[in-house]
Order: C-alpha cells, then sequence, then structure tokens
C-alpha cells in the first residue's frame, strides 16, 4: 500500500469515518465495529473517481449498540472534470453540501442528508451521504408526472434572484454554462458519427439522413445556446434522469448525484429527464410522445405552483434544446464493442452495449424533431 493510501486510511479511520457517524447517530456515538465494500458492481478505492463505498456496523450510544450504514462518494479532478464551468466539475457537489445549500431546497426536490464533506489536499472529494431506498423500482406513467411537477417547483422556486438562502461560497459552484460546455466536449464524437454512417457494421443505427440531421444541428449549437443563456433562469439539478431520482416512504422525490447543479433555462431541467428516459430503458420508445406531453404539461403546472406567469413557448424551447443537444451527440453504437466493453455496458447498464445502441438509435428521430421544434420557436420569435 501507498503512503498515501495509507494516510488517507488513517484519515478515514481517525476522523472522517466518526465525524460522520457522529453526524448520523448523534455526538455521543462512538464506532464500535466497521467494515465497507463498494456500492455497486464497479471498482473503489478512497482516492478512485466515482468511487461508491458502503460503511456499516455497530456504534455504542451509552449502553446500546445501534447499527448504522453510510455512502462514501468520492471525487477526483480527472479529465473532463477539471473545469469548474463544466457540466460535472469534481468538488461541486462537495462544495454544495458543505456550505448547506443543498439541505436549504424549500420546493419540489431534497438532495440525501448528508453527514460530512471534505476536500483533501485539493485533489479529492469526500461526501458522506444517507443510504437511500428507492420505494419505486420502475415508474408507473403517472409518476412521470409527478416528478416533472416537483421539478418545475424546485426550479421556479430557486431563481437568482432568489438565492439569498445559499452561502456565499456557494455561487461559485453554481456558475457556468453546463450544456454548453458539455456539447462543446462532445465534438470528437461528431467525427465517429459520420463515420458510423459508413460503417456497414453499424450504419443501421447510424442511416446518413440521421446522421445529417445531427450535423446539421451541431452547425446551429451554439446559436441555440446563446438563446437558452437569454432567458429565465432557475437552479437545476442538472442530471434529473431517472436513475437519479429516488421516491421516499412520502413519495417526495430525493435526487442523488448533484455535480451537475447550477442555473439554466426553465424547462432545460425536464427536456433531460425526457431525453434518456428510454436510453437506460425506463421507458419505451413508442411512449417518447405521450410522455412528452404529459412532462412538459407537469412541469408548467409546478412552476404555476410557485408563481411563475412566464412565456410558456420560451419554457417549450429550452426544453427541446436541451432534450437534443444533450444527448444526440452520444456515440454510442458508433463501433462493435470489444469484449471488455460488452462486459462493462452490464455491469453498469444491466443490458448489452447493442442493446443500448439500438435505443439509443430509436430515440434519435424524436430527439431531432424536438431541435426542429426549438429552431422553429426561434424562427417565429416566439421565445422573446
Amino acid at each position: 500500500m501507498t503512503r498515501t493510501a495509507e494516510s488517507l486510511e488513517e484519515r478515514l479511520a481517525t476522523r472522517s469515518l466518526p465525524g460522520a457517524v457522529r453526524s448520523l447517530l448523534g455526538d455521543d456515538a462512538t464506532i464500535a465495529t466497521w467494515e465497507s465494500g463498494p456500492l455497486t458492481a464497479q471498482a473503489v478505492a478512497l482516492d478512485r473517481d466515482a468511487s461508491l463505498l458502503r460503511f456499516s456496523g455497530l456504534a455504542r450510544k451509552g449502553r446500546e449498540e445501534v447499527p448504522w450504514r453510510l455512502i462514501l462518494k468520492v471525487s477526483a479532478p480527472t479529465p473532463g472534470r477539471e473545469n469548474p464551468d463544466g457540466g460535472s466539475y469534481w468538488r461541486r457537489e462537495a462544495d454544495l453540501y458543505g456550505t448547506d445549500t443543498l439541505s436549504r431546497l424549500g420546493e419540489g426536490v431534497r438532495a440525501p442528508a448528508c453527514h460530512g464533506s471534505e476536500i483533501i489536499d485539493g485533489r479529492l472529494a469526500w461526501v458522506w451521504l444517507a443510504e437511500l431506498e428507492d420505494l419505486l423500482t420502475r415508474w408507473p406513467f403517472a409518476r412521470w408526472g409527478e416528478v416533472a411537477r416537483r421539478l418545475g417547483r424546485f426550479n421556479g422556486a430557486h431563481t437568482p434572484g432568489s438565492v439569498a438562502v445559499f452561502a456565499p461560497e456557494a455561487a461559485a459552484s453554481l456558475s457556468g454554462e453546463r450544456l454548453r460546455a458539455t456539447v462543446e466536449r462532445h465534438e470528437p464524437l461528431l467525427a465517429r458519427i459520420v463515420a458510423g454512417a459508413d460503417d456497414p457494421r453499424v450504419n443501421h443505427w447510424w442511416p446518413r439522413p440521421i446522421v445529417d440531421r445531427i450535423v446539421d444541428l451541431w452547425d446551429r449549437r451554439r446559436p441555440l445556446c446563446d438563446m437558452l443563456v437569454a432567458l429565465p433562469r432557475g437552479l437545476v439539478h442538472g442530471d434529473a434522469i431517472r436513475r437519479n431520482l429516488f421516491t421516499d416512504a412520502r413519495g417526495d422525490v430525493v435526487a442523488i448525484d448533484w455535480e451537475c447543479a447550477g442555473f439554466a433555462a426553465l424547462g432545460e431541467e425536464v427536456g433531460q429527464l425526457l431525453s434518456v428516459a428510454t436510453a437506460f430503458f425506463d421507458a419505451e420508445t413508442e411512449d417518447l410522445p405521450r410522455l412528452d406531453d404529459l412532462i412538459f404539461a407537469s412541469y408548467l403546472e409546478g412552476l404555476r405552483d410557485v408563481g411563475w406567469r412566464g412565456n410558456e413557448c420560451a419554457v417549450r424551447f429550452a426544453y427541446c434544446a436541451h432534450a437534443a443537444l444533450r444527448n444526440i451527440f452520444n456515440a454510442v453504437g458508433t463501433a462493435l464493442a470489444n469484449e471488455a466493453q460488452q462486459a462493462h455496458a452490464v455491469q453498469r447498464f444491466s443490458h448489452p452495449d447493442q442493446e443500448l445502441a439500438r435505443r439509443r438509435a430509436e430515440a434519435r428521430p424524436f430527439l431531432l424533431a424536438r431541435a426542429d421544434e426549438a429552431w422553429r420557436l426561434v424562427i417565429e420569435g416566439s421565445t422573446l
């Protein structure tokens, strides 16, 4: 074991873990026993980005021994996560928890209870979280509308002019243009997408007419992003997809993975919810038009619940533009997966790579139609 790893192990055992257990159970709690292991099948380490570790054991409180369980999330500045304005800045979630920003969310959505957050030597972030149980393994159709309405309340209640409730230190973590940064990072993927149309092994997922429309959207990405920045904004989770949204015993929405949080145009939040609803097998492709209607109408209801009376066309534009721009440049299926990649797909998504590629391909015509709708709203001047 390296000296760095030993140092982290010592820090964990003597400071971080005892402090997290005291936060969970009370100041008089002391650890009697503990063990740890990976939360998922992915490899984990105390200094490995995106590691999720489950800690559990017994703690002494007076004469009693009390069971406890906590999740440690590890983040590090790996490539693509170093930019504070980027879509998934490595220390954003730790900073937001560290300033109690996420404990002050008042409408629609809440974050898991945090029991400790620390930045270690400017190169690692540790966040201790309560373990969650998702009471709905698969959402019934109506739940998509319920969640969209709650997201509308959340976005509408936390506008740039109403964030005095947040600590000043959180401002830097919430700045930046998440979507623009994410889209520009996809430029290398465009060449793979174009090549996919000429590869007989995969071009059934990348027919030339679809690829031509994707290239056209790429050429329009900057004016679309410029329009989004000019619209009324609200605080967003930034990656409000099904797998990040849990349902608790009260039916409330508990959102995990806040590293993409920031301010975005009203409507963008649920554009992301819609755009990957089928990609991870949470809904069926043929249900996308119905989901579109339900999610958008419910989101508007949520905005109105908190007093919003703005331009519905502007919200529709943001919703459609984000749905297309955020996920249409995903290059899953541009090349045949090797054995290791196939195993990784099954491990992470519970589906083979070819099934994931097929799902993405099935959704592209729908997402491109949303891009066309967004552009039409711009031409008509309906977003003003």
